[in-house]
């Protein structure tokens, strides 16, 4: 009886210590999850796609930093991280993160601020009904105005933030220049839709009201943004609203067919 519980309690605390490590391992990778910007999917693809060159550099760093030991084991274990078969820790990624940042291209932190600006960006779709009468100037402007005003206006996320923070690593001026970056990509998005998908929405818009049946609808796409103009009947130049139906009776007619169904009913119990 005194192996069993011998057995039995060093049992419980293996399974109390793996716990540990896994709940410990959670933990981690969501706090390098957080200084990453909310994903770490990208800055691992950054990684395992350098060169034998400029991996055996960040290995070299990396023991320095943390020893041999550590950089046998990381070397060894690449190709299954790489593959999925072995997860990477928390501690042990935020360690080798960390050492990309100062040999990292400006191009490649361009593009890592890119990537993660796709996940976690704003996005807003908008509706303009219009009618017949619309001037098209005034569409015009006001699909232009909205998206100015959505994609150019708008602050930080706090993802994107930290984004910033880890690939500077206290750099002002490369952080100044990721920041500068983002907002020229963003106003090139902006600028080029308006260049390019406006012009062929108003042309849409232009020879549907001519032959209008009863509502059609075109849609313009910047980044994560869209903007449905859809030009309908009963309703003059441009609104942010859906038309009023102007006949109740539509609305409510189920309730007279309830009406002489109880009617029938009734008749048929006499």
């Amino acid at each position: 009886m005194g192996r069993y519980r011998g057995n039995h309690y060093r049992s419980y605390n293996r399974r109390s210590i793996g716990h540990e490590r896994a709940l410990e391992h959670i933990r981690e990778a969501e706090a390098l999850s957080t200084e990453l910007g909310g994903t770490d999917q990208d800055v691992k693809n950054y990684f395992f796609s350098l060169s034998s060159a400029q991996l055996r550099a960040i290995f070299d760093k990396y023991e320095s930093e943390y020893g041999n030991s550590a950089r046998e084991y990381a070397e060894k274990t690449l190709p299954s991280w790489k593959s999925g078969k072995v997860h990477m820790s928390g501690t042990v990624a935020e360690r080798l993160f960390n050492l990309l940042p100062p040999v990292m291209p400006l191009e490649a932190k361009f593009q890592l601020t890119e990537s993660l600006w796709q996940h976690v960006g704003p996005s807003s779709n908008k509706k303009f009904f219009v009618g017949v009468d619309v001037n098209l100037e005034d569409i015009s402007g006001r699909v232009k105005s909205h998206l100015e005003e959505v994609v150019t206006h708008y602050e930080i996320p706090s993802s994107i933030e930290a984004r910033f923070n880890w690939l500077s690593q206290g750099d002002v001026t490369v952080k100044q220049q990721l920041l500068n970056h983002f907002r020229q990509q963003e106003k090139a998005l902006l600028s080029e839709a308006l260049r390019t998908q406006l012009p062929v929405l108003i042309n849409h818009l232009n020879s549907e009201k001519g032959s209008l049946t009863t509502h059609a609808a075109q849609v313009l796409k910047v980044g994560k943004h869209e903007v449905q103009v859809v030009v309908t009947e009963g309703i003059n130049g441009v609104s942010e609203t859906a038309p009023v139906r102007t006949s109740e009776t539509s609305d409510y007619s189920w309730i007279w067919w309830v009406v002489g169904i109880i009617f029938v009913f009734w008749l048929l119990s006499k």
